[in-house]
Formats: C-alpha cells, structure tokens, sequence
C-alpha cells in the first residue's frame, strides 16, 4: 500500500508544481549597446549550403523548477530559450548576426551558436542518395554550454576557420533501403569556448569540401554479433573494427 500511495503523490506534486511556475517570456530585447557575434560563412559548393544559425540563449533571471528524481525537492535551475536566425545570401558568402545580450523581461544572454553546412543536392554524387547529417562548428559563451564535450578556449575576439570536410555515402538496410549522403572532417562539428564578450565578436568559417576523396560506409544486413560497418576508403582499404566514424588519418591529411 505504501508504494502505491508513493505513485499518486509524486504525479500530484508535479502538476502542483507545474501550476506554480510561471510561463517563461522568451521574446528577445537586444539593448542598444549590446555587443555582436558576426558570422560569415563561405559555402564550398553548388550541392551544399549553410542551414540556418541555431542560437541558444540563457536566463538566471526567469528560472525554471523541477522536482528532483532522488528526495522530490523542489530545484530551481536557468531558462534556455532557442532560435533560428536565417542567414543572408550574397553570391557564396553567407552572413547572420546574433547579440551578445538578448535582453527582454528575463534579460537572456547568449549561451551557444551552432552553424555549418548541410548538402542540399545530392544528384551528383549518385541515383537516390538520401541527404544526411550536417558538419560545421559550436561555440560557447558561457560555461554551462560546455559541459557536452570538450571546447577549446579562445580569448581572440576574430576567428577564422577553415576545415576540410569529405563526402561519406553509408549503406544501412536496417534503417533505409536508399543510401545517404553525409559529410565528415577531423571533427565534424569544431567545439570553441569565446572568453572575451566585451567587444564584437567576428567568426568566419570558409569549409573545404573535397569530393575527389569518397569514403564508403557498409553496415551488415543483419544484427550479428562482431559484425560491424566496413569502412571503405578512397585507396581501397578496408577497416572493420567497431569504428562508425571515418578515421581522417586515412584522407592523406
């Protein structure tokens, strides 16, 4: 009985507690003496194109509250509010601005921007080829954004990248009978921490795409125990070990 009462209560506290909490005002109010982040992207191809910025910003002001798993206590943590900025097309070059202090009632500030590039067309490279996953960078501007992975600091406020990205076509029928069109680089998506947000921040990201270099990805037909991806590379070689990420030792870098 004592179980069964613990599962009635612990529902009821949470639409308590949902009833409690304010709805967070995500509108943005940029101030005018905010600073910028400026990015400016240089699309590689006809077959490609940049997606549209993908911005997180934070609030410590308008908190949100849970209710935690272990002893049902009430946790106040920051308000994360997410926006798609379009870019701007000028021939190859892409352009986006995103402020620093996104301001509004909750005074949000920016935690990410993540932006790169996707193919758009995959005829070239094949009959029926399904577009797949997107390549490009992240960059944090505080210090929850990096608690998922492993971010270079930079205290530069201008930065410039230039990775070299490669087509891989994977072959699943387990998941889809069309083969897919992806791009891989040394990291697929480059991770940076900015320290210095006092001034305009300027990032160009200028991507080479090399397609004479095809890397083909095979998965077994059926789930077999030591059976894993065959990693075609463009020399011929073929690796099956577990790896389900191109190795970038093997493109001749």
């Amino acid at each position: 009985m004592h179980n069964a009462i613990k599962w009635v209560i612990l529902p009821l506290a949470v639409l308590l507690l949902s009833a409690c909490t304010p709805v967070i005002n995500r509108k943005l109010s940029p101030p005018e003496n905010t600073q910028w982040v400026n990015i400016e992207i240089t699309n590689p191809s006809p077959y490609t194109q940049p997606f549209p910025l993908e911005v997180r910003y934070i609030s410590n002001k308008c908190q949100k509250k849970r209710i935690s798993g272990f002893d049902g206590s009430v946790i106040s943590e920051p308000s994360y509010g997410a926006v798609h900025v379009p870019m701007q097309q000028n021939g190859d070059i892409w352009s986006g601005k995103v402020a620093i202090t996104g301001g509004g009632i909750c005074k949000w500030t920016l935690s990410a921007i993540t932006f790169g590039i996707e193919y758009i067309d995959a005829t070239h490279m094949g009959k029926d080829l399904v577009l797949g996953t997107a390549v490009g960078a992240t960059f944090a501007f505080e210090h929850s954004a990096v608690r998922n992975g492993v971010f270079e600091h930079l205290s530069n406020s201008d930065v410039t990248l230039s990775p070299i990205y490669y087509p891989v076509i994977k072959t699943n029928k387990l998941i889809r009978q069309n083969d897919s069109l992806h791009l891989f680089g040394k990291d697929d998506f480059i991770k940076k921490r900015m320290l210095n947000l006092s001034q305009t921040v300027n990032i160009k990201f200028n991507p080479v795409l090399d397609e004479s270099k095809i890397v083909r990805m095979v998965a077994p037909e059926k789930h077999i125990v030591g059976e894993f991806y065959k990693i075609i590379y463009p020399d011929g070689t073929v690796v099956s070990d577990g790896s389900i990420h191109p190795d970038i030792r093997k493109m001749g870098e």
